[in-house]
């Protein structure tokens, strides 16, 4: 009987000691609720530019392309450019998106040409986010 009882007393303690040693029925927290001392704080900045749709190129360059020898006024027309070509679509109607003017651009269609080698990949993508952020504006 003296064994049981010690026992039990054994597991009683054991038990309280889990409980207490555990925090019971409180939530732990994984930061602290006061910090002390200092802390560096890390700032960054983003750059993007207007126009295209994925922020890639720039429109100001992009215009002096379009503008430029590439001769893309001499076949459409742009109202931004003051351009009144009349061979390709009228940029203005079409609203093209970033996308399809470095895919034009690029690889041409139908009556465009290919300007990938005559035009740089970061001309392309200028020329893109020109056209596309003011065609039909």
């Amino acid at each position: 009987m003296r064994r049981t009882a010690l026992a039990l007393v054994t597991l009683v303690l054991a038990v309280g000691v889990f409980a207490v040693g555990c925090g019971g029925e409180e939530e732990a927290s994984p930061t602290p609720d006061t910090v002390t001392g200092t802390t560096t704080e890390t700032t960054t900045t983003e750059t993007t530019t207007t126009g295209g749709e994925t922020g890639e190129g720039d429109p100001v360059a992009g215009k002096e392309i379009f503008l430029g020898s590439s001769g893309c006024g001499t076949c459409h027309t742009l109202a931004d450019a003051g351009t009144s070509g009349t061979v390709g679509p009228v940029l203005d109607d079409a609203k093209p998106s970033y996308d399809l003017v470095v895919d034009r651009v690029t690889n041409g269609q139908g009556g465009m040409p290919p300007f990938s080698s005559t035009l740089s990949e970061e001309d392309i993508q200028n020329v893109a986010a020109y056209v596309s952020s003011v065609a039909g504006s």
